[in-house]
């Protein structure tokens, strides 16, 4: 059958079995091959239903002409295995070993790539640090920092992330994946998960809730060091979302792989736009932005084909994805831009100060009435954003400090992390959690979510070593509680950077509040501290500040998209301006 046509699955064999590793423990795949010839393949890896993928999933890899494998974690879905936890070093061990198997099959030309997002995205560099040698290329997107997308910015427990996700993985998505190749003829995967063949020692959850602070534990988990990610050769291919609702986790980890780390990878590329954690697929969420770039960087890496992606700038930044009829597979970007690495070194960081009269300016303070302090009720105010509906609702206004600039008099390209710096007090309990959210303002009043940024005020300690250009890291290692009427500089970076332009008319508007328990829509956390009436500085002495990285020269190439209608960012409509806090100096 030519390679490229369209067929369906009685044109391709289906198999479901266990690949066995070295030590005896047989790991569950299933895969999908044409019935004749030779052909490079594409590996998913993942502990939820890789080894009974659906045949739609592997469809567009068997018409570019691979053949697809999907294979569990050890001791998920029908594998066997024995560890300690989730994200055990194991994953990687098997995970190589299982390349292996797939290069010495008789259907194999020996090239192997693997493919796949959030936990399938992550494993790739611990298998890749493993360094099978007919491992040819990865691309992974969503990839994730256990403490971080766990704890959040600031040692902030985020319940849906970790209790919700890893019982839905292991009750739910596990689940059907096993019934599906139970109902399809596995007559091994029942007695595997009864016995004592597949086995986890430790729940996820409960490791996560003994490790408030980021130690050794976590560490061991990380994948963005010089053990796991510095370990890796082949060509890379790093996509990610803005409004990953996994609080960004996913730029902020790619960014750094891609700056930081990852020094014998000579072929390495970082994909980003706006958009949901499951912009990257693959399968029927994914957008076809990502699709397209993902087949061409295998193509050109496992495949052998000479497509010229080597001499393309390595960061591709697509701006304002839209989905045509609501439909992933008809994503189009607004403009493209491509850049030499990341940060953008073109782009030049303003501060623009808080005022005690609610806006955002250019000058710093000094003897004036804008400065001063503003005061809101802790934690009285959240703003919830996961979805239009969430976040047409407003936040409690006494509870929340609204800050907004001048309307732009012409575009503003802002293309990083802002930084902002607070200065704080609290005048009761030991500590407080600060939730922002930066958001884009129009002539009519709608309200664009842009992006989100948390911190508990007691870790506020900054990592020096990590932290870079465009972004501030916490060290998370100890507590620093607060005292009741002290002053603290709080600096921190947005949970991820943005792509956005502020255009002509519009202008930025930047909350500070509280976290909610309610998730929008992963994020979600019980507030620390005592309620008490926290105040934010405005002075000479006290510059509070948000520090934007502006593109000099760069302007929108299209209009904006309808209000509401971006994944990911949601809209209110038709709002008045409202500075918030509590009527007191």
């Amino acid at each position: 059958m030519p390679l490229g046509s369209q067929f369906t699955e009685a044109d391709v064999d289906r198999e479901i079995s266990y690949v066995p590793m070295k030590d005896g423990t047989r790991i569950a795949y299933v895969l999908y091959r044409l019935k004749s010839g030779h052909y490079p393949s594409v590996f998913l890896y993942d502990p939820y239903e890789a080894s009974f993928t659906a045949f739609e999933t592997a469809k567009p890899f068997l018409e570019a002409g691979y053949a697809f494998v999907g294979a569990n974690f050890p001791a998920t879905g029908c594998s066997e295995g024995i560890i300690d936890y989730w994200m055990d070093r194991k994953e990687g061990v098997y995970g190589a070993e299982v390349v292996e198997w797939i290069a010495e099959q008789p259907w194999s030309n020996g090239n192997v790539g693997m493919i796949g997002n959030s936990s399938a995205g992550t494993v790739q560099f611990w298998v890749a640090a493993e360094q099978p040698p007919h491992l040819r290329a990865i691309v992974a997107s969503g990839v994730e920092d256990g403490y971080e997308d766990c704890w959040h910015l600031g040692g902030m427990h985020q319940h849906d992330i970790t209790a919700g996700w890893s019982l839905r993985s292991e009750f739910i998505d596990q689940v059907s994946g096993v019934e599906g190749r139970i109902n399809a003829g596995d007559t091994e995967c029942a007695a595997i998960r009864g016995n004592d063949s597949q086995v986890v020692n430790r729940q996820f959850f409960d490791e996560t809730r003994k490790h408030p602070l980021k130690d050794e534990w976590w560490d061991s988990i990380y994948l963005a060091r010089n053990e796991v990610a510095g370990r890796v050769g082949v060509p890379t291919m790093l996509i990610a979302s803005w409004q990953d609702e996994y609080g960004g986790g996913a730029v902020r980890e790619s960014a750094r792989v891609f700056t930081q780390l990852m020094p014998n990878v000579e072929h390495k590329k970082l994909v980003l736009m706006n958009g949901d954690h499951f912009i990257g697929g693959p399968g029927p969420s994914s957008y076809s932005l990502v699709d397209d770039e993902r087949m061409k960087f295998l193509d050109r890496w496992v495949k052998g084909v000479e497509n010229g992606i080597e001499h393309e700038l390595p960061v591709t930044v697509y701006w304002e994805v839209s989905q045509l009829d609501g439909d992933p597979k008809k994503s189009v970007a607004g403009w493209t831009t491509r850049h030499k690495t990341w940060p953008e070194p073109k782009v030049e960081r303003f501060p623009y100060y808080l005022t005690a009269d609610a806006r955002i300016w250019p000058d710093r303070p000094g003897a004036r009435p804008s400065e001063g302090s503003r005061a809101y009720l802790y934690p009285a105010g959240s703003e919830l954003y996961g979805n239009n509906q969430q976040f047409a609702i407003q936040p409690y206004k006494e509870g929340v400090l609204n800050y907004r600039t001048a309307t732009a008099v012409a575009d503003m390209t802002l293309l990083g992390n802002p930084e902002i710096t607070l200065y704080l007090s609290i005048d009761n309990g030991d500590d407080a959690d600060l939730e922002l959210t930066l958001k884009d303002v129009d002539p009519e009043g709608n309200i664009l979510f842009l992006q989100s940024g948390l911190l508990r005020a007691s870790l506020r300690a900054i990592d020096d070593e990590r932290t870079y250009t465009d972004e501030v890291v916490q060290s998370f290692r100890k507590f620093e509680k607060l005292a009741p009427g002290e002053i603290y500089e709080v600096r921190m970076s947005l949970l991820a950077p943005i792509a956005h332009v502020v255009r002509q008319g519009h202008s930025l508007e930047l909350t500070i509040g509280a976290p909610n328990p309610i998730p929008h829509s992963r994020i979600g956390s019980i507030p620390a501290g005592g309620p008490s009436i926290n105040r934010v500085y405005h002075s000479e002495r006290y510059p509070s500040k948000i520090l934007l990285p502006v593109l000099p020269g760069a302007f929108a190439q299209a209009p904006a998209p309808e209000c509401g209608m971006q994944r990911g960012q949601p809209c209110r409509k038709g709002t008045e301006f409202v500075a918030g806090g509590l009527p007191i100096r």
